[in-house]
């Protein structure tokens, strides 16, 4: 019987239901668009390219295999892949007959033997300042740079795009390093054979992974993109249909009085209204589904345009995303509804005779405790918990739980904040609708909760972000002594420190984490502040990883290069707290790649060619891409917020519009013109926007605060960065929306004669 009733409840009140649907629909499309694209980049298969033509390829170790619980029942085994493979031995070519040996050089680049993987024709570059390209766009005479030195190109050929280098070359910018060994005419068996347990000996499609995979890391970045916008997503569509289903349920109590009074159980009343979560998550489960089946081709090549995927990169039909999404729409609505439908099963016959209008007891026992809970962690972490970059990152998080607390007890801010902004307001307009957002405590929560959500989060994550990263870079920059930075070297100058920037893999929790690492060749204490060099069998270590690894001066520390490579090093000294290095380590040159990435100079920069920046200029410029990537990511993410917060916003405001014509008529009956009238709702609207977005920076201004000593403790000086035009631009959104949304079912409603108005009944 419920189920019937319910399944006419929302046909009845389909208007009410709207934003329900709205927003599980637009919640099971990005979950259906995300999980669609994300199986197509996890499940791709990579076919050989540049090894296509070889029968088998050798290359070096590239996974760290960590072992877990050993000797136990529970034993098992966290593989890490690293982002290289290890050199090979130089005399293991000539184990093998018709080797090609292989060096993969910045810019595509190899040595001019390699192009007898592609048949080339030709003989290749004559002197080693000379240079054979193939690809489109190659012509003769250009200038081609490879890791700092210029080539002049002499000739150009077939083949995949690559730049071919004489051997000698190719040999001297690689180090010596051998990447790859390509084999023809024999067969794993004896290539295995011939080369022994350690280097990998690879066939078929996996060929591939002995080629660099620069699409590896976008990957990556698109997935957890992905998986941020997913579970943002899911919070808000919870947070959305959760307040969306409490104000139906309050403009329902007389109705639901009287079913109670007609004879039904609270157990009947909470089926009732659980059941139209369930049909409405039903219905906008599928067409969730539909919708992302079609935009998850169109969205990953969005991603691809945008520099998050490789070129090319699109998405296909995959079952589960399609299941697991309609499933989390479900589970959404019926959460979403779980706290009204207890709710309603409260609601007692005597309602019936109440006014209904009236707000009564809108701060639950529960909703309190919760609200205290959410508070009460923001604060807990801001208390006990101090020191580290990494720790600073998580004042994002005390930020995220101390906006949860505060929407959750809007009800009791929202009208006062709303109230106070509006006595600054003069005019009958301004104070009737100043009193018009404290007395609806319901409809101002409403509408202020979202929007406090979306300005709180962008204000906190963007400036946060941007204040961590400002104050890392002048911290790298305050370190250095050096009189410039020369970039892409092509030589080290006389007197010049070497440096490689690169990462070491680290066994914490069971599993092989990538740390930050500097390469320094010697003379580093002239060009840094730093207590003692890496030389020799040594490290110097940042003060974070190594009290979370335990290490100290004098002592062992054990990790992994980035090519897998397991190294034992003493450990020399450990930094003081700083938010560059807090979790890096500095290591010796000879450990490094043996090309620098820049060279710190002590003296001036007169007569050395190249480009030469200031400290802060290099450090300025170092994670620009990455804070690019980051700052498009965030701005994804927001964009999703913000059309939840419209949906919010939106629904509630019309849903509340039939509970104010009556007060409309009021207002028309008293004299009140209809451009009077809504200005009064317009306005009305707009303090609830602003009481929002006051609650929002209130909470972000916090959270900025509360950075301020903990960068003080890294030995920055705290410089609060808020990019006002992002988070200006978030709170006038906000704003724009709440007012249309109150204009126009509020325009239209006073289209109805006043008389009429007056007499409509709840």
């Amino acid at each position: 019987m419920m189920t019937g009733i319910a399944l006419r409840t929302v046909r009845a009140r389909w208007a009410s239901f709207a934003g329900v649907f709205i927003a599980v629909g637009l919640g099971v499309a990005l979950l259906a668009t995300t999980g669609l694209t994300l199986a197509s980049s996890v499940g791709r298969t990579r076919h050989p390219a540049w090894y296509e033509r070889a029968d088998v390829v050798v290359a070096g170790n590239n996974s760290i295999a960590v072992v877990v619980r050993p000797g136990t029942k529970e034993e098992y085994t966290s593989t890490t892949t690293t982002n290289r493979s290890r050199a090979l031995p130089a005399d293991l070519a000539a184990k093998l007959p018709g080797a090609v040996v292989d060096r993969w050089l910045p810019g595509g680049a190899h040595p001019w033997s390699a192009a007898a993987l592609h048949d080339l024709p030709g003989a290749g570059p004559a002197r080693d300042d000379e240079a054979v390209v193939s690809g489109p766009g190659a012509s003769a005479g250009q200038r081609v740079d490879v890791a700092g030195r210029a080539f002049t190109v002499t000739g150009t050929v077939g083949g995949p795009p690559a730049v071919y280098l004489t051997d000698k070359a190719a040999e001297e910018l690689s180090g010596g390093r051998i990447d790859a060994i390509a084999v023809r005419g024999m067969t794993a068996d004896q290539v295995r054979k011939a080369v022994g347990d350690g280097p990998r000996v690879l066939t078929g499609d996996a060929r591939a992974d002995a080629e660099p995979d620069p699409d590896a890391d976008l990957l990556a970045l698109a997935a957890s993109m992905m998986g941020t916008t997913a579970g943002l997503a899911a919070f808000v569509a919870v947070f959305v249909v959760a307040s969306t289903f409490a104000f139906a349920v309050a403009q329902r109590r007389r109705e639901l009085a009287l079913l109670r009074a007609a004879g039904a159980t609270p157990r009947q009343v909470r089926r009732l209204v659980l059941g139209e979560a369930l049909v409405v998550g039903a219905v906008a489960g599928l067409a969730g589904c539909g919708v992302g089946l079609l935009a998850a081709p169109p969205f990953a090549h969005a991603l691809a345009r945008a520099g998050f995927a490789p070129r090319g990169f699109t998405a296909g039909f995959v079952l589960w995303p399609l299941l697991a999404a309609f499933g989390a729409g479900l589970l959404v609505a019926l959460s979403g509804a779980a706290v009204a439908a207890h709710r309603a099963g409260r609601v007692r016959p005597i309602e019936a005779l109440r006014d209904a209008t009236a707000d009564r007891r809108v701060m639950t026992v529960g909703r309190f405790v919760f609200g205290l809970l959410f508070l009460g962690g923001a604060l807990t972490l801001v208390l006990t918990v101090s020191g580290g970059v990494a720790v600073i990152a998580l004042t994002l998080l005390e930020a995220q739980l101390a906006i949860t607390g505060v929407a959750i007890f809007a009800p009791l801010l929202a009208p006062g904040m709303a109230w106070l902004l509006g006595r600054l307001l003069p005019g009958m307009t301004a104070a009737l609708a100043r009193d018009g957002a404290r007395t609806s405590v319901r409809r101002t929560a409403a509408t202020v909760a979202p929007i406090l959500v979306t300005a709180g989060i962008a204000a906190s994550t963007l400036s946060g972000s941007a204040t961590l990263w400002g104050a890392q870079a002048r911290a790298g920059a305050d370190r250095l002594t050096a009189a410039g930075v020369l970039v892409a070297p092509a030589s080290v100058p006389p007197g010049g420190v070497p440096v490689a920037r690169s990462v070491v893999y680290v066994n914490q929790s069971d599993y092989a984490k990538p740390f930050d690492a500097v390469f320094a060749g010697p003379g580093l204490s002239r060009v840094m502040k730093v207590p003692v060099e890496p030389a020799g069998g040594t490290v110097v270590a940042g003060h974070g990883l190594a009290a979370s690894m335990g290490w100290h001066p004098g002592g062992t520390a054990d990790f992994w290069l980035d090519d897998s490579t397991p190294v034992r090093l003493t450990v020399a000294d450990v930094l003081a707290p700083s938010a560059d290095l807090d979790d890096a380590v500095l290591l010796p040159w000879a450990l490094g790649p043996g090309r620098p990435d820049a060279v710190y100079l002590p003296g001036p920069a007169t007569g050395i060619a190249g480009q030469v920046l200031t400290p802060r200029q290099y450090f300025a410029s170092l994670e620009a891409e990455q804070r690019r990537m980051n700052d498009l990511a965030l701005l994804a993410v927001l964009g999703m917020a913000m059309v939840y917060t419209m949906i919010g916003i939106a629904n509630t405001l019309v849903m509340a519009t039939a509970d104010r014509a009556r007060d409309l008529a009021v207002l028309r009956l008293a004299g009140t013109t209809p451009r009077q009238a809504l200005a009064m709702v317009g306005l009305e609207a707009l303090l609830c926007a602003a009481a929002g977005t006051a609650l929002a920076w209130l909470v972000a201004g916090g959270m900025l605060l509360g950075m301020v000593p903990r960068l003080h403790d890294q030995g920055v000086a705290a410089i609060i960065v808020v990019p006002w035009d992002r988070v200006l631009g978030v709170a006038g959104a906000c704003a724009l929306v709440a007012l249309l949304a109150a204009l126009i079912p509020a325009a239209f409603a006073l289209r109805t004669p006043a008389a009429r108005m007056a007499a409509v009944r709840e």
